[in-house]
């Protein structure tokens, strides 16, 4: 099969589902969604721009990109879970939590090494792929806060989710900023300031996972 045959098909099909995927999409903007329905609507997005992101990164030689991408897949692991965990015992969810930071916080080392070991780079990142990226970040975040205000949750389950979308979307919005100060200075140091700020936000939040999931086990505890 050729490419004008295979597009061909893809258009086919496409048109064919055409009246699934807009009642989807009417369901999803119209109809309030239950928790576990947005979270994984939430984590299919961040699995997809995890590809994207990891691309545009290694494309653009950005290392705030790069430790944005980090934070897309270390995200898509924390809602995984989040799913898996949602119909167990508020102690297996605080336990899971804790976990949960503690694989963050690790997480954080290897990428804040790769952006000080950048210090001494001469090519400068991409700035039109960092800004792009950072636009798209936003657009994608800015739906799954849509999605996840809908459905919140005072348990550290929830605000681990809550904590990784925010973050992220801080973290994209400091791409942006990064791409014009890139651009201003013709310096990398922009670029690595942003992944080492970028780096730190996900190293906050998992301190704030960490306390809110050991208050719930001492209260279970009481």
């Amino acid at each position: 099969m050729n490419y004008v045959q295979m597009t061909r098909e893809i258009f086919k099909n496409l048109l064919s589902n055409m009246t699934t995927y807009l009642h989807y999409l009417q369901r999803v903007f119209f109809k309030k969604l239950t928790y576990k329905e947005s979270l994984l609507i939430v984590l299919i997005i961040h699995l997809f721009m995890f590809v994207i992101v990891l691309a545009a990164g290694i494309t653009a030689k950005s290392t705030a990109v790069l430790a944005d991408s980090l934070d897309f897949i270390g995200d898509s692991a924390s809602y995984a879970l989040s799913i898996y965990v949602l119909d167990k015992s508020i102690r297996f969810r605080a336990i899971t939590s804790i976990m949960k930071a503690i694989t963050m916080f690790f997480g954080c080392i290897p990428m804040f090494i790769y952006a000080v070991s950048c210090y001494n780079q001469d090519t400068l990142p991409d700035t039109s792929i960092m800004s792009m990226t950072g636009f798209l970040g936003i657009i994608a975040h800015s739906f799954c806060v849509y999605l996840l205000l809908q459905c919140q949750r005072s348990d550290s389950n929830m605000l681990s989710v809550w904590v990784c979308t925010v973050n992220d979307m801080i973290s994209n919005i400091l791409i942006i900023i990064s791409s014009l100060v890139v651009s201003l200075t013709n310096s990398i140091i922009p670029d690595i300031l942003t992944a080492c700020i970028i780096v730190s936000i996900a190293l906050y939040g998992a301190v704030r996972i960490l306390r809110c999931a050991v208050n719930e086990l001492k209260v279970l505890t009481v």
